[in-house]
């Protein structure tokens, strides 16, 4: 195999890997929301036995120093994980539009209303709050809301990772725009 590194023994590569600051992100929802599968093509489950979801977010915000960090949700099949859809569609400002479309007590981990998530979340936008763990090893998505949200301003501590200096103050984010308000689910 061709080798294509350029590291040697004073040099260094960065592959992109950052974990976003605490506080509030302007993020866009990714294509690709599928159940989550191992190397041999498994679905991957958690301790309990539950199917895991990854629904792919990114901080999209180009004044942000962490624009472009990987915020992606990874969702549970169970009822916490039906709130966690739920809020996310409510956050794009698709929920009645959603309530159109599957009237009723439905789970949206069916087959059919899944397929039409895959379709309609990516590309849109909404706001979340992450905070790193405790153990410092994890950037968790704590909150999330509409695009129109204004978070209250609030000092944050920057991820252990991130150099000191590089941090921001949590702030509105401004608001990108009407969403498409799409009335065909």
């Amino acid at each position: 195999m061709k080798t294509v590194s350029t590291i040697n023994e004073n040099t260094s590569s960065e592959w992109g890997f950052r974990r976003p600051f605490d506080g509030w992100h302007k993020v866009e929802m990714g294509e690709g929301i599928d159940l989550m599968k191992d190397k041999e093509g498994k679905v991957v489950q958690d301790a309990k036995g539950n199917n895991l979801w990854k629904f792919p977010a990114k901080i999209n915000d180009e004044d942000a120093s962490d624009h472009e960090a990987d915020i992606s949700l990874v969702i549970a099949e169970t009822a916490f994980g039906e709130k966690k859809i739920g809020d996310v569609i409510a956050a794009i400002g698709q929920k009645d539009n959603f309530e159109k479309a599957f009237p009723g007590d439905r789970s949206f981990f069916e087959t059919a209303i899944m397929d039409k998530v895959k379709i309609k979340v990516p590309g849109q936008f909404c706001q979340m709050r992450t905070e790193t763990s405790k153990d410092g090893k994890y950037s968790n998505v704590v909150e999330i809301a509409t695009m129109k949200f204004k978070p209250v301003d609030k000092p944050v501590a920057a991820p252990k990772d991130i150099p000191k200096g590089k941090g921001k103050k949590e702030e509105t984010v401004a608001d990108a725009g009407a969403q498409a308000k799409t009335e065909d689910w």
